[in-house]
């Protein structure tokens, strides 16, 4: 299968892995050899807010996994970290009026922080269920990631609920460790491994509560700040989509997914960033088939049914009844009128 061209590759924000030398040290190894033999320079891990490549960085957990011989490394990991760690999303998180919001505020932005995962939120009549989901195909060390989010998710709930917070249950997405003492004793609830998810459930009592550390000016001033970072991100997609979409549709390559991976982002990122710019994946990829139908339809001799296909119709009619909303006629009809043109063009 084609290529549409090279995906841009997701990142995050160090954040949370600023704690991962220190660590790698404590379990006897040299954290040194171990970022340089995986391609990083060790300072790129001490400021937070620097942004890193997914796959790459988790090749890097697991090397350090494979060296300290440490199989909870990720939950030790996540035990050192702070919500402070999440950057503009983290702070908005901790500045919201309630728990709700607060919730609510970081699925919303947590994209800023993470642009391989995303954060869930479902609150059912009563008990709400908090996640993080990894989008991303063919990472390495996803048992690590599931725990240092675990824990991350837990934490952010002791930050706004207090530290006797405690969940009903917690469900990680890893096989069972031979020793599971250690999340027993970080996490004090049900746990169940082996599970699809990675989420902590709780009680909703807690989502109306106070948040300990609203601050109505910085709440206001943060969600500022975030907009305008996804304006700047939504212009920059609105501004290369057609080009992207145009490529995809010819490379048989236009699902959701794959436009989302060209951009380095995951599907749910896309559609929500098109939903913020008025529009959506459908309506973008109507207007692509559009303009490359006309394309072909003035500027060629293929057959009507031969374009339907590179359009990604499994028949002539479904390609038609598109053109006729689109324009009014036929594609038929269409080329006989702009016969002229291509006659020019030829020209």
């Amino acid at each position: 299968m084609n290529q549409v061209h090279a995906a841009k590759e997701a990142t995050f924000r160090v954040g949370p892995l600023v704690n991962l030398a220190s660590l790698v040290s404590s379990l006897g190894c040299d954290p040194d050899l171990i970022f340089k033999q995986s391609g990083f320079d060790p300072e790129e891990f001490q400021d937070p807010d620097h942004r890193l490549p997914y796959l790459q960085s988790s090749r890097l957990l697991a090397n350090c996994v494979e060296a300290t011989g440490c199989d909870e490394l990720g939950l030790l990991l996540g035990q050192r970290a702070e919500t402070s760690h999440l950057g503009l999303a983290g702070f908005l998180m901790r500045a919201a009026p309630k728990v709700d919001q607060a919730l609510r505020v970081l699925v919303e932005n947590l994209d800023l922080h993470d642009e391989g995962g995303s954060a869930t939120l479902d609150i059912g009549p009563d008990y709400t269920c908090f996640g993080f989901a990894i989008q991303l195909p063919g990472l390495s060390a996803t048992e690590q990631i599931c725990d240092l989010s675990a824990v991350m998710l837990y934490k952010i709930m002791q930050a706004l609920c207090g530290a006797e917070w405690a969940a009903t249950s917690v469900k990680l997405a890893r096989r069972e460790p031979d020793d599971w003492r250690p999340y027993q004793r970080f996490f004090r609830t049900s746990l169940f491994f082996n599970s699809t998810e990675c989420s902590v459930t709780f009680n909703n009592q807690c989502l109306k509560q106070d948040s300990p550390y609203a601050d109505a000016l910085l709440y206001r001033y943060l969600k500022h700040e975030a907009r305008q970072l996804h304006e700047l991100q939504n212009h920059e997609l609105m501004e290369k989509l057609p080009a992207v979409m145009r490529r995809a549709l010819l490379a048989e390559q236009f699902a959701a997914r794959d436009i989302a991976n060209v951009f380095g982002i995951h599907e749910r990122t896309l559609h929500r960033r098109l939903k913020d710019a008025g529009t959506s994946f459908r309506s973008e990829l109507d207007k692509t088939r559009k303009s490359v139908s006309e394309q072909l339809l003035g500027s060629t001799t293929l057959p009507v049914c031969d374009i339907a296909s590179a359009l990604g119709y499994a028949d002539s009619s479904g390609f038609i009844r598109a053109f006729r909303r689109w324009c009014a006629v036929s594609p038929s009809s269409w080329r006989k009128q702009n016969s002229s043109q291509l006659q020019k063009n030829r020209v």
